[in-house]
């Protein structure tokens, strides 16, 4: 199971909403956080945390997503956590640009919270090495709009 989340996004009220998808799925499930790119490479360089999955908003000052996600996947320690991109533009052309990148999907925000805690409840029941066919049968599902790596 997946147990630890790591969410870097400027938006706190996505963060919080973020949190409280979790909380509502199991209490015993961890969410580390940062308002942008910058903190979150600096809080995983550092060793604060260890995360099993880390969630990247696009959009965020000082180091957005994807300069972000360029940093985890050049580092030797860190390119092994899976990263899903995650934005509130369409999955279309920002989609392929996260999985070319190294990411292993691009989500669009859900709509709703209850989406975003199904959502999450998927991947916490799912495994480091059963994430990528957990993220195929979402995409089959067509419950949630996502792009994957093949």
């Amino acid at each position: 199971m997946i147990r630890r989340f790591f969410l870097a996004d400027d938006d706190q009220d996505e963060t919080d909403l973020f949190g409280e998808a979790l909380r509502d799925i199991d209490q015993s499930l961890e969410l580390y956080s940062a308002a942008n790119g910058k903190e979150a490479i600096s809080a995983l360089y550092r060793g604060q945390v260890r995360p099993e999955i880390i969630f990247l908003d696009i959009n965020m000052p000082e180091m957005n997503g994807w300069d972000c996600l360029t940093t985890l996947k050049s580092d030797a320690t860190l390119r092994e956590i899976p990263v899903v991109m995650y934005s509130t533009s369409s999955a279309g052309l920002d989609g392929k640009r996260a999985v070319q990148s190294g990411a292993i999907c691009y989500l669009e925000k859900p709509p709703s919270f209850l989406k975003l805690k199904d959502f999450l409840e998927k991947i916490s029941i799912s495994s480091r090495t059963n994430l990528p066919a957990t993220l195929r049968a979402i995409e089959a599902n067509k419950s949630h709009r996502l792009v994957i790596s093949d």
